[in-house]
């Protein structure tokens, strides 16, 4: 029984491997993943780290000798990388340097003196009496005051000259892309409203400025086309403008001119996760609502037809939600927490997309060891909340008729320091009613200070509307890009097809569980045969123990080298006994193998 013990005991000491991978904390998990990260950086030379690869790891890990140096080498006065720099890694430079509280002055001038006027949208002017009756107007630019009227069903009549039209509809006047830079002056005898519209050319999807003006009757509003991307050469750069100003509203400036840009094109560029970037940029529940329902099998996120692949893409998305209690945001981390490679990494421990997701999501963490123990955290701006600043999005900010105070800074990325208090609303003074975990939204998804989905809309019981391929973790698209593959799951559309990210790192940890239990399975087998077959097996050990005692010599080469003659001694002779035979002296072996079966006999006795 002693002996079964401890086998027992044996058994339990290997199997530890196994329980302590399932039962990790989130802790333990992060940690893990900071030193992979670490120990990834310390085995590369600064030759063979990319740009990306350096920018996200002083932005997870703060000061590191080694990754500001590649950052360093590969600027030019104030951009990156050089030769030639490039809107995107100029504006991931500018945060990683704003990061370590670096000067970032003439990185932002760089960023600031590409900005252009975006031809690319058809402008609108609306003008609307508040209590919808008839009314004069005038509208007033380059010195000459135009007449027009509305009507009672609030149609306009007039001339209102050569820069504007009144539209098909009758309802707006349409800015002529020859005057977008032109401040317009409206005056009306009754009370009105005015603010301006945009579209994407053939577009049916009209957006509406985040700024409205109303004045009483007789008094005036002013409206100006402000609407600016970031250029590479002569054309628009969308990548380029959502990276440009998303860094540069982290540093306090004012961005409102490139949202409509971004916004009114996003369409077109689904495969940047533009909804991430302008949820940043405004903190609109329009572009929250665009996450949430983005987010794949309410696990990860991956747009359509992304150049990078999931992990690069959730971090955008849990960056997008950083410091918000949202149900999404910690959906994508704890499903982070369960596909990391054995060594803590993920994506098959690439540093660019390990260092993206920490940053995003776990950015207070402090490494458990290694290099990065001077760990930063935050620029040298003071904080907000220590010097009675309230932090919010810029969007409710304004709303709330708050000043943004640029010169403070707050822990969440996309929030800014308002003068007012700018936090959530409930979910009931939003007009919204709360879903529960069974249920889904059927109408707008908003962000609230409750706990739990805040719906504009209806809550429905959830049912199985996932198609094979979302329930096992891929995505349907129309083709599968380089970094996937296709599988055989079957999607919603006929023309699409399930692709999931090539060697998954969940699969890498997946097989490394089983391959544990395989072990343990077999492990359990030898031990159960052990026990079956112990007697025979303690004398095949012994036996073995005791191979060469008093036999033959060990083999070895059958013939002599010619050295000297060797002698033997003569083996002495006994005399026989009476039956003709020597007596037989009991050896030490068969001693020993007496009082092996002996002890074996009181063992299973």
């Amino acid at each position: 029984m002693k002996k079964t013990g401890v086998l027992f005991l044996a058994l339990l000491i290997l199997a530890a491997p196994v329980f302590a991978q399932s039962n990790e904390s989130e802790a333990a998990k992060i940690d893990k993943a900071y030193q992979c990260l670490e120990s990834g950086f310390e085995e590369k030379t600064n030759a063979n780290i990319a740009l990306e690869e350096a920018v996200f790891g002083i932005l997870a890990l703060g000061s590191n000798q080694k990754l500001e140096s590649v950052l360093s080498d590969r600027k030019t006065e104030n951009c990156w990388p050089k030769p030639s720099c490039n809107l995107k890694n100029t504006a991931q430079g500018l945060l990683a340097y704003d990061f370590l509280g670096k000067d970032t002055a003439s990185i932002e001038e760089y960023l600031l003196k590409r900005n252009g006027t975006s031809t690319d949208l058809d402008w609108f002017l609306l003008i609307d009496i508040t209590n919808h009756v008839p009314s004069a107007c005038t509208i007033t630019y380059d010195g000459s005051k135009k007449n027009i009227n509305i009507k009672e069903d609030m149609t306009l009549e007039g001339n209102p000259g050569s820069c504007l039209s009144i539209t098909q509809s009758g309802f707006w006047l349409q800015i002529s892309k020859t005057c977008l830079g032109k401040e317009y002056v409206i005056s009306c005898d009754k009370d009105f409203i005015t603010t301006l519209l945009y579209q994407k050319p053939n577009s049916g999807t009209i957006f509406v400025s985040s700024t409205t003006h109303s004045a009483p009757s007789s008094g005036t509003t002013s409206e100006k086309v402000n609407s600016l991307c970031f250029k590479s050469g002569n054309n628009c750069d969308y990548e380029g403008s959502l990276w440009s100003a998303m860094a540069l509203k982290k540093l306090g400036h004012d961005t409102n001119a490139f949202v409509p840009y971004l916004a009114a094109t996003a369409e077109d560029n689904a495969k940047y996760f533009p909804s991430s970037f302008l949820f940043i940029l405004t903190g609109s529940d329009l572009y929250f609502d665009s996450l949430v329902d983005s987010q794949v099998s309410s696990q990860f996120w991956q747009a359509v037809g992304t150049p990078y692949n999931k992990f690069y893409d959730t971090a955008l998305g849990i960056l997008a939600l950083q410091g918000k209690s949202a149900a999404e945001s910690q959906n994508a981390k704890d499903y982070l927490l369960q596909v990391q490679t054995p060594q803590g990494c993920w994506n098959n421990n690439n540093l660019r997309d390990t260092a993206f997701i920490l940053y995003s999501a776990w950015p207070e963490a402090v490494p458990f060891s290694g290099t990065s123990s001077n760990f930063s955290g935050t620029n040298s701006k003071p904080s907000c909340t220590l010097n009675s600043g309230y932090c919010g999005s810029s969007f409710a900010c304004l709303e709330n008729d708050g000043l943004v105070l640029s010169q403070y800074s707050c822990p969440a990325f996309g929030d800014v320091c308002c003068s007012v208090s700018v936090g959530e609303q409930p979910c009931s003074e939003k007009g919204g009613i709360i879903c529960t975990s069974s249920q889904s939204c059927s109408g707008t998804t908003v962000l609230s200070s409750d706990s739990g989905v805040c719906c504009i809309g209806v809550c429905q019981a959830l049912t199985a509307s996932q198609n094979a391929c979302e329930l096992n973790g891929g995505s349907c698209y129309s083709s599968c890009n380089s970094l996937e593959d296709q599988t055989s799951d079957s999607c919603d559309s006929p023309s699409q097809v399930c692709c999931v990210p090539k060697s998954d790192s969940k699969s890498d940890s997946g097989s490394s569980i089983w391959l544990w239990i395989v072990l343990l399975v077999i492990l359990i087998a030898l031990v159960v045969l052990g026990i079956v077959f112990r007697h025979k097996l303690s004398l095949f050990f012994f036996k073995f123990r005791n191979r060469g005692k008093g036999g033959p010599a060990a083999s070895g080469p059958k013939f002599t080298p010619p050295t000297s003659p060797r002698y033997y001694p003569r083996p002495s002779v006994r005399a026989p006994s009476q039956h003709g035979r020597a007596p037989r002296t009991q050896s030490r072996v068969d001693k020993e193998m007496e009082e092996t079966l002996k002890k074996l006999r009181e063992i299973s006795s």
